[in-house]
């Protein structure tokens, strides 16, 4: 028997009828014999435990579930957590979501409502309801495994990578290509290793063991910074952007902003935009309550978390702020001539005519820097629900 062990907890959240019973445990089974035999030479471990009071509606947010098969799974020590229930998912980036994956926290919702053949009014006897929804349950949780350790999609829709956008494409994702299989593996290889606090040796600080994990898990790390796709932050986070467009758009058009940016250096200025970065992240981390605490022992997996839910969040501030940055140089140069610069911007030494793209960069970046403290106070308008959607949430099936 392989010693390389994978551990992967089942949540089953709230209450299921006879039929989604049936179907979770023909699921399992099914996930269990591909991964077994696709996947030889790990030894794979299913651990099933129930939250009744999980879910007490027919309709959950995703983000909810994730917490909780987050702090189950630091606490069980598993690899992947993965949470089960019969309620709809809150869905942010499609019109259904019958899945919610999580890279940065290693772990997968599942809602059984949208699978099932009576989703779309389609009369079924319970045995052909169990068979189809354990098919595409277990065809989820090995889409889920896969993204979690990092593959990317597929455009077959016979792949098990594949992204479907209805529940009938998931009867189809049945297959792995040989180099997905290989890369798999050598993903795999990484999660059944020895954990950092496994290993024997001294004892390290907390930021000196943050610090360890940060350097083996980096490419983890960044997978999960770029899965987020943060580029996308100024669009789904209305109101940071509307307080942060507001401040700027106040600032360009007032005398006093323009002098007190041009009359700063560029040590001053730098200054200004390093704690903009710094602050609203850590503002915003903190506010929305990302940082997830250690329960008992230091963990690698909680460290990469919290590593991954900071880098996310900072590059979604730098992405912020280049964008406010951008828009302020172009009204700066549209609207702004060098005259009416001079004018304004009374502790300027240069005359009007030497004015030029210098002048405008820094009140751009000084602009930018200040709409973007700004607009972090924004992020308070945001239900924490949705915010830690964005952040965490990488992929809606």
């Amino acid at each position: 028997m392989s010693d390389r062990l994978v551990e992967i907890g089942v949540i089953v959240a709230g209450s299921l009828d006879e039929v989604d019973e049936a179907a979770v445990r023909r699921a399992l089974g099914q996930f269990r014999e591909f991964v077994t035999s696709r996947f030889p030479d790990f030894r794979w471990e299913i651990t099933s435990s129930r939250r009744p009071e999980a879910v007490a509606s027919n309709r959950t947010a995703p983000s909810a579930l994730l917490q909780q098969a987050l702090e189950e799974r630091d606490e069980q020590h598993w690899d992947f957590a993965f949470a089960i229930t019969a309620a709809e998912l809150e869905s942010h980036y499609s019109h259904h979501c019958f899945a919610a994956l999580s890279r940065p926290l290693d772990s997968a919702v599942f809602s059984l409502s949208l699978i099932d053949p009576r989703a779309i009014g389609r009369a079924a006897e319970s045995e052909e309801r169990i068979a189809t929804i354990a098919k595409r349950l277990s065809r989820l949780m090995l889409h889920a495994v896969a993204h979690l350790l990092g593959l990317a999609r597929d455009s077959s829709p016979n792949n098990l990578l594949f992204h479907p956008t209805s529940a009938e494409q998931l009867d189809a994702m049945e297959e792995l290509t040989e180099s997905q299989v290989e890369r798999h593996n050598a993903a795999l290889k990484e999660i059944a290793d020895q954990r950092l606090e496994e290993q024997t040796g001294n004892p390290t600080t907390s930021l000196g063991f943050m610090l360890r994990s940060a350097v083996i898990n980096a490419r983890e790390i960044w997978q999960a910074i770029g899965a987020a796709r943060p580029w996308e932050f100024p669009r789904r986070l209305s109101g940071l952007t509307l307080a942060a467009v507001s401040t700027l758009v106040v600032l360009l058009l007032t005398a006093e902003s323009w002098d007190l940016a041009l009359s700063q250096n560029n040590f001053s200025t730098s200054v200004l935009v390093l704690l903009s970065w710094i602050g609203t992240t850590t503002y915003v981390v903190f506010r929305q309550q990302l940082i997830i605490p250690n329960r008992t022992r230091q963990s690698e997996q909680m460290a990469v978390t919290n590593l991954s839910a900071i880098g996310i969040v900072f590059a979604g501030m730098l992405v912020t702020w280049l964008a406010l940055t951008a828009a302020a140089l172009a009204i700066a140069i549209l609207l702004f001539g060098p005259n009416l610069i001079a004018e304004w911007a009374s502790s300027l030494s240069q005359p009007a005519s030497e004015i030029g793209w210098t002048e405008r960069f820094q009140m751009s970046t000084f602009s930018a820097s200040l709409g973007l403290m700004i607009g972090a106070l924004g992020t308070s308008f945001e239900s924490q629900h949705y915010f830690r959607h964005i952040i965490f949430v990488d992929e809606e099936i």
